[in-house]
């Protein structure tokens, strides 16, 4: 009976991370999408530079990345989370109150450093509250979380932002972060000694063996982060069955559709035969958004988009769990985390830069979307893959 509660209590402390897990995207993501536009016409700065500035968001997760292993070893990772958790809550209320370049330059580093500290403990957490030998799944169940809550913060910040505005966006975006720690405060997490982890390492941060993978993931990142900004500008909604509908709400609909129907429905796994289809997908929606029809082609861009990403990244994280040793598992995460970011932010900053000059038509960026998705699509199949044949541990 012991053993039987037990596990019951595990499965109610994952869940638990993983809810909170997703409102921390959620939160995080409502505001990419019209941060840029407005903090610009806030502060009377340029578009691109202004989008520049976001890969601070993702700067202060490298700069914070090396104390990841410490802070999470020698503090109690729960209050870890959730004081990192809340300070990125603060910074994103100071989004409000920002009055100069510097300011929100700032703001961005403190943001990016508290997100990565939330997030590198949270898959910390997440580990440890799984059995040893499902944790392989629960490693890629804990990264739906974070894709789909990605893809609904999206969503959701752009419906926001436009039925009541910017400050009433970053109002709801910290009352979702407020809810995540709520779920976080309750979970019950075992005590666990401190081991002695040095100050500075790579441990939880960075895995050198998965520095290939990386960048993958980035070159398909970088693909939703130019539509992030740039999709609400031209496709605020889409009208479908008379009711206007954000653009990566479909995109999260048919994300979650995929990773449900590959579980249930595909027994033998075929990384290749799966990422590459999920990357070819992702070139015929960016086909279909270079198409001059656009009554007819955004509403299937959206859906092969989720289709695509749904098919594509979750096998990633796997592949970056599979190079790693066995207690190097958050390692992975962390490492498939930064290269989903950097991508990210290197896409907002290119769709700002390019928008400048051409803000009547987004065609370019749509092109080059297409164009990293190819390179994507063969640097897998030439370079990453035949690496992790190569050298894979598990």
């Amino acid at each position: 009976m012991r053993k039987s509660n037990t596990s019951r209590l595990l499965s109610t402390n994952y869940l638990q991370i993983c809810l909170g897990n997703f409102l921390l995207f959620v939160s995080r993501y409502m505001l990419l999408p019209v941060l840029p536009g407005v903090i610009s016409h806030r502060l009377g700065a340029s578009l691109a530079l202004t989008g520049t500035l976001f890969l601070f968001l993702t700067a202060g997760m490298f700069i914070v990345g090396p104390f990841y292993s410490y802070l999470v070893d020698v503090y109690k990772r729960k209050y870890v989370y959730i004081l990192s958790f809340a300070l990125m809550l603060a910074a994103t209320v100071g989004c409000i109150l920002a009055e100069s370049i510097s300011e929100f330059l700032l703001l961005c580093v403190v943001h990016g450093m508290a997100f990565g500290i939330a997030t590198s403990s949270g898959i910390t957490l997440a580990i440890d509250l799984t059995n040893p030998n499902r944790r392989s799944v629960s490693n890629i169940f804990f990264g739906w979380t974070s894709r789909l809550g990605m893809m609904i913060g999206i969503a959701g910040g752009v419906a926001v932002f436009m039925l009541k505005g910017f400050e009433t966006a970053i109002y709801i975006s910290v009352g979702v972060g407020g809810l995540g720690i709520f779920f976080l405060s309750m979970l019950y997490v075992p005590f666990r000694a401190p081991i002695g982890t040095k100050i500075c390492s790579s441990d939880r941060f960075l895995l050198i063996r998965g520095w290939i993978p990386m960048i993958n993931m980035l070159l398909i990142a970088f693909v939703p982060g130019v539509l992030i900004p740039l999709i609400p500008h031209f496709y605020r909604n889409i009208t479908l069955m008379d009711t206007g509908i954000p653009f990566f709400a479909i995109v999260a609909s048919a994300f979650f559709c995929s990773v449900v129907l590959m579980r249930l429905l595909v027994k033998k796994e075929n990384m290749r035969l799966q990422i590459g289809s999920g990357l070819v997908v992702i070139s015929l929606a960016l086909l279909l958004l270079i198409l001059p029809d656009e009554n007819t082609r955004i509403v299937p861009a959206a859906i092969l988009l989720g289709i695509g990403l749904g098919l594509s990244t979750p096998e990633f994280l796997l592949m970056m769990v599979r190079l790693s040793q066995h207690c190097q598992r958050s390692t992975a995460n962390t490492t498939h985390l930064l290269g989903w970011e950097l991508g990210i932010a290197l896409g907002v900053a290119a769709a700002c830069y390019f928008n400048v000059y051409i803000s009547d038509s987004p065609t370019l960026l749509y092109r080059i979307s297409l164009l990293s998705s190819l390179m994507a699509l063969a640097f897998f199949l030439l370079v990453a893959y035949p690496y992790f044949i190569k050298k894979r541990i598990r």
